[in-house]
């Protein structure tokens, strides 16, 4: 194969591995998002465990993503995880026993609250909640998953 096709390959690689953002959640208590890729860059807003984001771009061990709310910063990537995650973009939702509208009412989440995915089914997503409770929520009240 002659240098140059190996060159486009490669480069059509690295342009559709940037091109498909990744989804993963903060790992940690609190992470700090930055201006900048580098621990001396000023921060822009802390997240807790298990908010959601959108990998951009990555650079050195940092990664530039995009929350529920359009705002971009840098994070390090040691702070975040693969496990998969919401967070709730409505002022209040009604978390229940079972993925449906009759459901019971097993706790509420507020606006910009935050939970591990534990399962998808049918438009719904069963999370954990505060003290190991689970429950359902409709996708449609939350970001995080695509």
């Amino acid at each position: 194969m002659k240098p140059r096709a190996i060159l486009l390959i490669i480069a059509a690689l690295l342009f559709t591995t940037q091109a498909l953002a990744e989804m993963k959640s903060v790992r940690v208590k609190t992470a700090n998002f930055r201006e900048g890729p580098s621990d001396s860059e000023d921060v822009l807003f802390t997240a807790d465990r298990h908010y959601p984001v959108k990998i951009l771009e990555r650079k050195r061990g940092w990664a530039k993503i995009k929350d529920f709310e359009g705002e971009t910063a840098w994070v390090a990537e040691r702070l975040l995880a693969q496990q998969k995650a919401i967070v709730v973009t409505v002022e209040r939702v009604v978390v229940r026993d079972k993925p449906d509208v009759k459901g019971k009412s097993v706790f509420q989440a507020n606006w910009s609250d935050a939970f591990a995915v534990k399962q998808e089914r049918n438009g719904w997503v069963l999370i954990e909640g505060p003290g190991g409770k689970e429950g359902w929520v409709s996708r449609d009240s939350t970001w995080g998953i695509e």
